[in-house]
């Protein structure tokens, strides 16, 4: 009897084998990942490299190209790299689950919130998916002045960065001629020149932030009001922010 039994567990274990050497899923390969924006998705390139459950690649976007360490175990992914801005490191972190040749999840930007995400594995042949940045949509423009004549931006303003309900505080500085806006704007990133142009209460700056991956594009529009600033930051490949200010005391 003892026999047998030991006989049917070594049937058993060579069943199970197979299933075991299934059951670890292989993302080796390129694929193109959609990051889900408020101003529509964003297209980006990874290449992973798998050895058991330890991950490597490269992260190919508008800014260029990152190399990033993760794990996966069965179909949970785990990804994470740093993006540098202006000398400081903002840590991504893309988490997800592997369903064939695709993957779906949540990449957060640094603490501030996170944005859906999801990928397909590439074809051979089919062209890098970041060859160029997608445009911003625009704010909608009003011609109309803001009440009370107060849409000039010269001087000093506090600025709140939202993403995903976790606020950025930042400060910037304008100076307005005519429809010509420039200024600086200093957050815990640094400090970046911008400049933009104001039609009515239409406000549109733009300034690009060094990386050691390459320039940011960064664009912020928005409308003038009685009580502030409202509007949205696009970063060219990474997403959307909220964004308000109001005139420094």
């Amino acid at each position: 009897m003892a026999r047998m039994n030991v006989f049917v567990l070594a049937l058993a274990l060579l069943a199970l084998a197979p299933m075991t050497a299934q059951a670890q899923t292989n993302v080796t390969g390129d694929w193109v990942v959609t990051i889900d924006t408020p101003q529509g998705p964003q297209s980006i390139d990874l290449v992973m490299k798998q050895a058991g459950e330890e991950l490597s690649g490269t992260v190919v976007s508008p800014m260029g190209s990152v190399e990033f360490k993760g794990k996966i175990v069965k179909e949970a992914i785990d990804v994470t790299y740093n993006l540098e801005l202006q000398g400081n490191a903002i840590a991504i972190t893309m988490t997800g689950t592997v369903a064939g040749d695709n993957i779906s999840g949540n990449l957060n930007f640094g603490g501030l919130g996170d944005v859906p995400w999801t990928a397909a594995r590439k074809k051979a042949g089919a062209p890098a998916a970041n060859t160029a940045a997608a445009a911003p949509a625009p704010a909608a423009a009003s011609s109309a002045p803001s009440p009370g004549g107060s849409n000039n931006l010269t001087g000093k303003w506090d600025v709140t960065f939202n993403m995903a309900g976790n606020p950025m505080p930042a400060t910037a500085t304008f100076t307005q001629a005519g429809e010509k806006v420039s200024g600086t704007l200093a957050s815990q990133a640094g400090e970046t020149p911008v400049s933009g142009t104001i039609t009515g209460s239409a406000l549109k700056l733009e300034f690009t932030v060094a990386t050691p991956q390459g320039d940011l594009q960064i664009t912020m529009t928005g409308d003038l009001g009685p009580n502030g600033i409202t509007g949205k930051a696009s970063l060219a490949g990474l997403g959307d922010a909220d964004w308000s200010a109001t005139r420094a005391k």
